[in-house]
């Protein structure tokens, strides 16, 4: 493998990770602990952009994600133009009381039992993915890509069948699904926003169609649950519904699709590990949050402080100002885990485990459905060692730089993992 050759000079450091340098988007970590080591709380002055706080450390992090005195509502993207209306706001860049407001009524439908009932599900729609992959590569084994066949098409069936999507409208929602996850990005250009907008129009007209049909005909689904929902007389107005539902499939896609590139490729780089996976299946649950911490499908979340606040140390931090909490960097800071470079699956099955990662943030904004993510990533990596002999990388020589990275101011992913695969 090619050593990634880091500046000691944190501005330098910060700019190619913001900038998505190319050592940086097929391996960021030397330079997260590069800069972690060099300033864990670096400044940063943009003319005419203001001053934005880089974080590294997990403590950081996690204080910034939790501090209510630092908001979202600034990291929201502006879009709408095209429609002459800014795009209505959802749950992801709300905060205060509006906030408690809506993610209160939601949290009460969308529940870890709702998620438990789904299992017999995931698994069947895990099952026919890889019976497909089956098929296509024959009794004797063959080459697949790994995102396209199986992390792709898995996020949408699971959300679809949460919500009561149909499953022939599945291919028509992944589309636009993807396009509208554009939006996300912190640093988007407009290009990328008027696609995430015109995406985000027609998945809004799509559900706004389905909410109707749900509150004239209820089903057992989520779409039909949140339209029911109700605390001391509140509920949800049918744009808050739409838009709920909207974020749920924004949310929930791109992060399973590079969850499932991302672990097959942590545990093809790591044979002892996978290894393991198959020889002890006890260890799926603590598997899954490591190659979370790992190599975290997000790496990056932004926030802006509302009023003046200070950091965990004193450090003083004045009303607009951004924070810039690298997720990346903080899952693998060895204050909080001991050889965090290292893949270990067993990490967090122990009587102690350490603090969980901050992959599905933390505090108001903590994701609603990490048990879902965490519930699919568990049956999908379990199903995968179980159903194959040999998982391998197509090219195992091939360098980080190599391979099809996506490129992304906020998400880590892969577009494309060629993988060999034998079934059992």
């Amino acid at each position: 493998m090619t050593e990634t050759v880091v500046s000691a000079d944190p501005r330098i450091i910060a700019m190619e990770l913001l900038m998505k340098a190319p050592a940086t988007v097929s391996s960021p970590y030397p330079h997260y602990h590069a800069l972690r080591s060099a300033a864990p709380k670096y400044r940063m002055e943009q003319p005419g952009q203001g001053v934005g706080w880089v974080l590294t450390s997990y403590d950081d992090c996690r204080a910034a994600l939790r501090n209510p005195s630092l908001d979202k509502s600034a990291q929201r993207p502006r879009m709408g133009d095209s429609r002459g209306r800014e795009g209505a706001r959802t749950l992801l860049f709300l905060d205060g009381p509006e906030h408690t407001r809506l993610r209160g009524l939601v949290s009460r439908v969308f529940t870890p039992r709702r998620t438990e009932t789904l299992r017999p599900r995931l698994t069947a729609f895990v099952d026919g993915l890889l019976d497909d992959i089956t098929r296509q590569i024959g009794p004797g084994g063959g080459e697949v890509d790994i995102v396209g066949s199986f992390g792709f098409p898995l996020p949408v069936m699971v959300i679809g069948e949460l919500v009561g999507v149909p499953p022939a409208d599945w291919p028509l929602l992944r589309r636009l699904t993807r396009a509208a996850s554009g939006g996300l990005e912190i640093f988007a250009p407009p290009e990328v926003l008027k696609a995430s907008d015109q995406a985000l129009g027609e998945m809004e007209e799509y559900f706004a169609d389905l909410v109707r049909k749900r509150r004239e005909d209820p089903l057992d689904d989520l779409a039909s649950a949140l339209g029911q929902v109700e605390i001391d007389g509140d509920r949800l107005s049918v744009d808050e519904l739409i838009q709920v539902i909207v974020l749920l499939f924004g949310a929930g896609f791109q992060t399973m699709t590079d969850l499932i590139g991302l672990g097959t490729h942590a545990l093809c780089r790591n044979p002892e590990q996978l290894q393991r996976l198959r020889d002890e299946p006890e260890l799926t649950r603590s598997a899954v949050e490591e190659l979370l911490r790992f190599d975290s499908p997000v790496h990056v979340l932004g926030r802006a402080a509302f009023e003046d606040t200070t950091f965990v140390d004193g450090t003083k931090l004045a009303s607009g100002e951004h924070v810039i909490t690298l997720i990346g960097a903080a899952n693998r800071d060895p204050a909080r885990y001991a050889d965090p470079d290292v893949l270990d699956i067993a990490r967090f099955a122990g009587a102690e485990p350490p603090e969980t990662p901050l992959s599905f943030a933390w505090g108001p904004h903590h994701c609603l459905g990490a048990q879902l993510a965490r519930a699919e990533g568990q049956i999908a990596f379990r199903r995968l060692v179980d159903r194959f002999a040999v998982i391998e990388l197509a090219d195992p020589d091939a360098d980080e730089i190599d391979l099809e990275w996506r490129h992304s101011s906020t998400f880590r992913g892969l577009e494309e993992l060629r993988v060999r695969l034998v079934p059992a």
